[in-house]
């Protein structure tokens, strides 16, 4: 199974409708600032998963996620006696499905193309159902200066017309794994602690959770904490009982508090290349990643030098022959590496700012061989 084609509409820097055809197994998308590489990423994830940023949709649906230059042709509208529609983001991916059992529930018509095909449909769409609310707001004398986003849902249906579709029938798992994201909270860099919490079972994470408590009751009575709790119950801060001790208070308290070590070094305090690589390997390994069959890899060059990266490289294409692979990359020694019959350009024509692509068959040998050369410098 993999995705053999997406279709992006509104979403971020794609203004209308932009569709790319991917490759069974290596991806290799590459491009300028700007160019989409990480946007298309993202909008595979979303509508596999009903992520972003870390987080489930439902606290990240902000204005952002929406193509400015689409917002923005919305607002002005408003003005006039044409007014627009609230627009809305739409992402479709187009599945190859063996099993005609499995196949046959996500079939249909039920895309923006109107023709017969298998995949999902992700909206975010304004609901009707506030229409008349909205509209009392319209008329409003201040205006209307945003999209009405407080009014806007999101929802998944299949190709065969199925609305009750969510991300747990879904039978393609993505796995985003951005190494260079560094999330630091209390001292610990979540999005390693995370991963790791992945590779424990429930047991581990209880066991673990124990000794955590067991933590907590040795650092109150250690003599010097104690000599500071009551010398601040003798300065009358408060009312109530004021004391030094340690988080507890959600039973995943562990995960933020207890530092990852390397060679008793905190992680955070290694080099940025070493922190790329154990991440992204222990991204690659952890059970979610070896579930999933999409994997999708932002720039995995980050602070890597060639050595490094080309391990990292090989890893990759030799522990994970049966997973469709998506990468975005600035790197033209990855690229080569990885293999060039698998690239795709992305880039902005600069008189409709509209994204496109051009494949590697499409070059000419002089401008294949020039890309070649370009990983040795």
């Amino acid at each position: 199974m993999f995705i053999k084609e997406i279709i992006i509409d509104n979403f971020k820097c794609f203004e209308g409708r932009f569709r790319l055809e991917l490759n069974e197994e290596l991806n290799i998308l590459v491009g300028d600032n700007e160019a989409g590489k990480s946007t298309i990423l993202e909008a595979i994830h979303l509508a596999l998963s009903g992520w972003i940023y870390g987080k489930y949709l439902t606290t990240e649906l902000t204005q952002s996620l929406f193509n400015i230059q689409v917002v923005k042709n919305y607002i002005k509208s408003l003005e006039t006696e044409n007014s627009l529609a609230p627009p809305r983001i739409l992402i479709e991916l187009f599945f190859e499905i063996e099993d005609d059992s499995l196949k046959a529930l996500f079939e249909g018509n039920g895309n923006s193309l109107k023709r017969k095909a298998c995949g999902i449909q992700f909206i975010i769409s304004f609901n009707g159902k506030y229409q008349e609310e909205y509209n009392f707001l319209l008329g409003d004398t201040d205006g209307i200066g945003s999209l009405p986003i407080e009014y806007y849902d999101f929802s998944w249906s299949s190709f065969a017309r199925d609305d009750r579709l969510t991300p747990k029938t879904i039978p393609f798992k993505s796995s985003l794994i951005d190494s260079a994201n560094n999330r630091y909270k209390s001292g610990s860099d979540v999005y390693i602690s995370r991963i790791i919490r992945d590779f424990l079972s429930d047991e581990q994470k209880v066991k673990i959770s124990q000794a955590h408590r067991k933590l907590k009751d040795s650092f109150a009575e250690n003599v010097v904490i104690k000599e500071v709790n009551e010398k601040m119950q003798q300065e009358e801060i408060s009312d109530k009982k004021v004391e030094l001790s340690v988080d507890m208070s959600t039973k995943t308290a562990w995960e933020t508090s207890i530092t990852t070590y390397l060679d008793d070094i905190p992680f955070s305090y290694i080099g940025g290349g070493e922190q790329c690589l154990v991440k992204t390997k222990l991204a690659l390994s952890h059970k979610k990643s070896q579930e999933a069959n999409i994997l999708l890899l932002e720039e995995p060059e980050n602070h890597l030098s060639h050595a490094k990266l080309n391990k990292l490289i090989k890893y990759i294409k030799d522990s994970h022959e049966k997973k469709q692979i998506i990468v975005s990359t600035h790197s033209s020694f990855v690229a080569n590496k990885l293999g060039l019959g698998s690239l795709i350009l992305l880039n902005t024509d600069t008189k409709t700012n509209k994204r496109n692509e051009i494949r590697t068959k499409d070059l000419d040998g002089e401008t294949k061989k020039y890309f070649e050369k370009l990983c040795w410098f």
